[in-house]
């Protein structure tokens, strides 16, 4: 039996270089080291096992006549108790400290003994019966290093003794020899002792128990069994090879050590110089390992001792020695096999039933290595946890041809060249575990099972289980690495005697049988079997979700037990898309049981969960919250019968939606109320609707259960999840959560609707009802899941948030007045709604601010939230006319009331939203330019002709104070109040000239608006009356009475009022042209129309007829009549002015004034006016455009230009 050595010990030693140079590099693939390999025969086949009323919470199986308690079990492997420690090794074991003390063990399978050592003291007991414990002194450990190392150990098999033998093995060469156990009663004091000759630095390294007749099945004979000795090769780290002895002589054992191989004899003879040639003699280095095999396989285990093959392990080179003549027959290094990795070691090596060798392998994991090891035996690496220190591979070499075996990461197929024959690399497969710098130190082995068809490697912590012919990977992990460690393995043969020795020799063929691992722990021994078969198997193809959900479901039941000396985790490189499959597989599958929490908890210790999406992480959330939600209501409804009620309306709610969403396959239990909470928790959502429906069909009685048990549903669903978010890494807001599905926002609606109504009722008004104590709790429950709704599309966000906009305040302000105003406050601040609760605070009194109830809530408010709050309690006062509030609490001392009025002008800026009141500050704080462009943007929308001549005159005085204080004159405003003031002033005047007219009219005419206008009609419209321009004249009249309302005027229809009334003087008309050219605020193609009918009308003022009469007149007679028109006093007013007569449309000749307004411009210039109207209106264009053409006046108009010109000129000459 083989005895593991130190960890790494080659370190100890001096490195040697490889004499062999590298023929090909092959990188260790890390895909076989990525998920394990589990397979079930159907994803579905859990929902059996999840069934928690079927289902111990620690499973047991039946075993034989008793029961044996089950730690794992997949179709691939079971772990169960196999028995427990001595209660002397549990004694010693407990409270150990793994770090800084060394200890050993191992399970020997021909013998049934199970042994553990520390440096001190080896404990040996026979694994199925505990009872009995024999303690061993061994032989003193080196004082060379700080830690003293366990002993390396072999147990000697004995036919005609109850007890086996012992031989112990110190690093510094010291042996031990106890030819039986028994001794170990009575304080193991008879022993023989012996020592190996090593050098200076040189420690034992190994002790390998080696067969001189086997079977197949055994690794040894008893060494008096017929034979003459039995045979231990011992290694040390200078790559020397010692071969021990055991001997019989009349009743006594002794053991002899030589050197193994010793080197050749100075001098040559003639039949080496003639007949052979020399032996190659090997690279010395650290022996890691030893194994006996045959290249060939075929007469392993057949034969005696001239068929057997001794494998080392030196360093990275694998050895091949003659047993019988000590001769080395081979040499080549794996590091051909693995390829260019940093720091390559050698770890240990095993051999096939067939003959091919499986060596260990570990190297320094690389950067990149690093970061695809997303978890080791510990959870991830991430901060705070150390990175991977060595990665470990299996690499599988034989010296025959023939059909390779499976390709695991590495490839296979390529020749290692080295002393002797060289070997082929069948494959390099990544082993799913990796050290860090918190491991334990410990020296990995590894066990064959079924001839090498599985590969089991024992680490400090973890066992690993790699498949040859499949791509099955698995492990099995200490729950508490720090206080508990693998001591040890062993593997059982097919059929095993239960005392310690073998009958007659069998013949065992590989087969697809179990195989079965005792595990030695710490802290218990297990027994772990391994179903060759379903190893095989396993397609990796079709079992990624489900190698991942096996490892979930032990987590769940299993993981649980306190006394399960194992943990369930993912091992490095865990697929992503098959863990989310998983895990939202178990999920659904154990939807109706407790163990949701299980799950989650598995995944967090794994450190698993930054490798789900947030929709998978969210899916879980999701059904742990309804299942929470369904117990809640449970809880519920059994309150409500246990208060005496004799039916339940949440009971007819699911009898309402069974019947309309039965299930496909009923169950056994015609119980429909469990039967929803046990299978169709996950439509608590849809159950929602049916129970609003109940209070719709039976009124304000079933308020009180059902609006209850809606509300208990959704806050236990909301509470767990806010609770959770940490533990699911969910991130907010939700994805499409179901407490946002539109039926459950709609139902919930319906429930504050109802509710609304029912505590709203006046004839209800002083009396206590369930509806009105629900309201807040109804409310609660709406604002949650509508806050926290993320549609897929942002058409669906859009519509969403404008409903809750519309409805929150709605809401609030019911709870208001149902005397839930404390409750409408708080909902408020949780949604940040400050407007809400500026609108909430301002219902009463509001002015001044000290008589408002809520003044020092208000206060409390600002010092809390700031000017989130305070801004939304000046927008109220503005918006509802109440800025007066606002001045006085700047006024009562609270300076900050400035400050938050100034960021709110700043907010509202765009559009000038505020300078109705903003101005006011602005000249209080001196800001004199910012309170001019204020009032000249304010007085563009005033109405009232009075105010906006206030503005525009405040305005002015504000700009000239800015000039004077910083010396800069800005045209364009100063331009711009000027017109502004100029078209006032115009308004003015013909408020004054109205005046003038109607100031005749006596009694109620005179106090009548429509008796003004009407006298206005008649004084100043004469000429349309008798034209019959019914469309002007009704224009003229509405503008006529805008003008003695005060109302502001539009620049068009201050135009048309000038044009259009009869005028003593002319000026009006030049004074419409000036306004029209000013103006920035009409569009261009109704200005150019405007233009053209003021044109018109200066051309039809006067009757051309009369003054073109030339008969027995003179030329100063004529031309004295040109000068009257309008046509000369406008050209003589807009001429002189470059600027404005250059303009389009001031100045129009007869054929450029004709076009009339089409009907799509009429009634955009006067929207909201009757079609009758509208066709009136084009008729009156029409004819104003006919006359003008009739009149023919192109010639007249050059001539009456021209006249103005030399007028002019005149004019400039004197």
């Amino acid at each position: 039996m083989e005895s593991p050595a130190p960890r790494k010990t080659h370190r100890y030693g001096t490195p040697r270089p490889s004499l062999t140079p590298p023929k090909q590099r092959r990188m260790v693939g890390t895909r076989a080291a990525g998920t394990p390999s589990r397979r079930t025969e159907d994803i579905a086949a859990v929902a059996d096992i999840m069934d928690v009323d079927d289902v111990q919470m620690y499973n047991e199986r039946v075993a034989g006549s008793g029961r044996e308690t089950l730690y794992a079990r997949t179709d691939e492997i079971s772990v169960a108790l196999h028995a427990a420690l001595p209660f002397e090794v549990r004694r010693e074991l407990k409270g150990t400290d793994f770090y800084s003390q060394s200890w050993t063990g191992a399970i020997d399978s021909l013998t049934g003994y199970a042994l553990a050592a520390s440096s001190s003291t080896c404990f040996i007991w026979h694994h199925t019966k505990p009872t009995t414990c024999y303690i061993l002194p061994c032989p003193p450990s080196s004082h060379d290093y700080a830690q003293p190392a366990a002993p390396l150990h072999a147990v000697v098999p004995s036919r005609s003794r109850s007890e086996p033998g012992l031989v112990l093995l110190s690093l510094r060469g010291d042996i031990r020899f106890w030819d039986s156990i028994a001794s170990g009663l009575a304080g193991g004091g008879s022993f023989e002792t012996i020592n190996l000759e090593l050098g200076e630095g040189e420690y034992a390294s190994g002790l390998l128990r080696v067969d001189v007749c086997a079977s197949s099945h055994s690794d040894v004979l008893p060494f008096d069994a017929h034979l003459q000795g039995q045979i231990y090769i011992a290694s040390t780290s200078h790559g020397r090879l010692f071969r021990l002895t055991l001997t019989s002589q009349s009743g006594r054992h002794t053991l002899s050590a030589r050197l193994f191989a010793p080197p050749p004899a100075p001098g040559l003879s003639l039949a080496r110089l003639f007949w052979a040639a020399p032996a190659p003699q090997p690279t010395l280095g650290n022996v890691s390992a030893l194994a006996l095999g045959s290249v060939g396989g075929s007469d392993i285990g057949r034969g005696g001792v001239a068929e057997k093959d001794l494998w080392t392990l030196s360093e990275t080179r694998v050895q091949r020695w003659s047993l019988n003549k000590e001769v080395l027959l081979g040499e080549v290094d794996v590091r051909e096999a693995v390829g260019h990795v940093e720091d390559l070691e050698g770890v240990d090596l095993g051999v096939e039933s067939d003959g091919t060798l499986v060596v260990l392998v570990s190297y320094a994991g690389s950067e990149q290595e690093t970061a695809a090891m997303a978890l080791d035996q510990y959870g991830g690496f991430g901060m705070g946890t150390p990175v991977p220190r060595r990665i470990y591979a299996l690499v599988r070499l034989s010296a025959r041809d023939g059909v390779t075996k499976y390709e695991g990461g590495g490839g296979s197929g390529g020749m290692i060249e080295g002393v002797g024959s060289g070997m082929k690399i069948e494959s390099v497969t990544g082993v799913p575990y990796a050290t860090t710098a918190a491991s334990a130190p410990a020296h990995p082995r590894l066990a064959l099972l079924g001839g090498g068809a599985v590969v089991a490697i024992r680490f400090v912590d973890v066992v690993v289980f790699c498949a040859r012919d499949s791509p099955y990977q698995d492990r099995v992990t200490l729950k508490a690495p720090h206080t508990d460690q693998i001591l040890g393995l062993g593997v059982l043969p097919p059929s095993q005697s239960p005392v310690h020795y073998f009958p007659e020799e069998q013949e065992h063929v590989e087969g697809l049988g179990p195989e079965e691992v005792l595990i030695l722990t710490a802290g218990v021994l297990m027994r772990t079997r391994v179903d060759l078969g379903s190893v095989k198997a396993f397609n990796e193809a079709t079992g990624r979700a489900i190698i991942i959900k096996a490892i979930l479901t032990q987590a769940i039941l299993y993981g649980s037990n306190p006394d399960n000396p194992l943990r369930f985790s993912f091992p490095p490189e865990v697929d992503e898309e098959a863990l989310m499959a998983g895990a939202e597989g178990l999920s659904r599958a154990v939807l109706e049981s407790d163990r949701l929490s299980w799950l989650i908890r598995f995944i967090n210790d794994n450190a698993a969960l930054s490798k789900m999406s947030q929709r998978s992480r969210q899916r879980l959330a999701t059904d742990a919250e309804k299942l929470y939600a369904c117990h809640q209501l449970w809880l519920k409804m059994n309150e409500h019968l246990d208060a005496g009620a004799t039916h339940s309306l949440v009971t007819d709610a699911i009898y309402g939606f069974t019947t309309s969403y039965p299930l496909p396959h009923s169950p056994a239990s015609h119980d429909l109320v469990r039967d929803f909470f046990r299978y169709r928790a996950a439509e608590i959502g849809r159950l929602i609707p049916f129970m609003v429906e109940r209070v719709e069909n039976t009124g304000e009685g079933a308020m009180k259960e059902v609006g209850g048990a809606v509300v208990t549903i959704l806050q236990a669903a909301l509470s767990y999840r806010a609770y959770n978010l940490a533990v699911y890494g969910v991130n907010l807001p939700m994805i499409k959560p179901w407490t946002s599905r539109s039926s459950v926002i709609d139902g919930v609606l319906k429930l504050v609707d109802t509710a609304t109504r029912f505590a709203l009722d006046p004839s209800k008004a002083n009396t206590k009802s369930a509806s009105k104590e629900l309201l807040p709790e109804l409310a609660t429950m709406f604002f949650a899941p509508m806050a926290a709704d993320e549609p897929g599309s942002e058409r669906d966000h859009i519509e969403l948030k404008e409903r809750f906009d519309q409805l929150r305040p709605e809401i609030l302000e019911t709870l208001r007045l149902t005397s839930h105003l404390p409750h409408a406050l708080t909902l408020a601040i949780s949604h940040a709604d400050f407007r809400s609760l500026a609108t909430l605070l301002h219902q009463d009194t509001v002015y001044p601010p000290t008589s408002n109830p809520h003044a020092r809530t208000i206060a409390e408010y600002v010092d809390r939230f700031g000017g989130a709050f305070a801004k939304e309690v000046v927008r109220w006062c503005l918006v509802h006319g109440e800025a007066r509030v606002v001045f006085a609490l700047e006024e009562s001392g609270s300076d900050e009331w400035g400050k938050y009025m100034d960021e709110y002008w700043v907010e509202e800026e765009q559009g000038g939203k505020c300078d109705a009141v903003a101005w006011l500050r602005d000249l209080g704080q001196a800001r004199w330019s910012v309170a001019g462009a204020r009032l000249l943007r304010e007085a563009k929308g005033a109405g009232d002709v009075g105010v906006k001549h206030f503005m525009l005159s405040v305005g002015k005085l504000a700009h000239l104070a800015q000039v004077q204080e910083s010396g800069e004159v800005d045209e364009a405003a100063l331009d711009a109040f000027h017109d502004s003031l100029d078209f006032i002033s115009v308004q003015e005047k013909l408020l004054e000239e109205f005046q003038e007219t109607f100031s005749s009219l006596r009694g109620k005419q005179k106090q009548s608006l429509d008796g003004q206008v009407d006298a206005l009609i008649r004084a100043k419209a004469t000429r349309l009356k008798e034209e019959g321009r019914k469309g002007l004249l009704g224009i003229l009249k509405i503008f006529v009475r805008q003008v003695l309302q005060g109302k502001v005027l539009s620049v068009e229809d201050a135009v048309d009022v000038l044009t259009l009334k009869d005028d003593e003087g002319v000026e009006n008309f030049a004074t419409a042209l000036h306004l029209l050219a000013h103006t920035e605020d009409i569009p261009d193609a109704r200005r150019i129309s405007s233009f053209r009918r003021v044109w018109c009308r200066i051309y039809n003022r006067d009757d051309w007829d009369s003054i073109r009469e030339t008969a027995n007149i003179t030329d100063a007679q004529l031309t004295s009549r040109f000068r009257a028109t309008a046509l000369y006093m406008t050209l003589s007013i807009i001429l002189p002015s470059p600027q404005l007569s250059q303009l389009p449309g001031v100045d129009l000749d007869p054929n450029e004034c004709l076009p009339v307004p089409l009907i799509p411009e009429i009634k955009s210039r006067f929207p909201g006016i009757q079609e009758d109207m509208v066709g009136d209106l084009a008729r009156d264009y029409r004819a104003e455009s006919s006359r003008v053409e009739g009149l023919s006046l192109g010639d007249v108009y050059h001539r009456v230009r021209e006249m103005v010109m030399l007028d002019l000129g005149y004019a400039r000459q004197e």
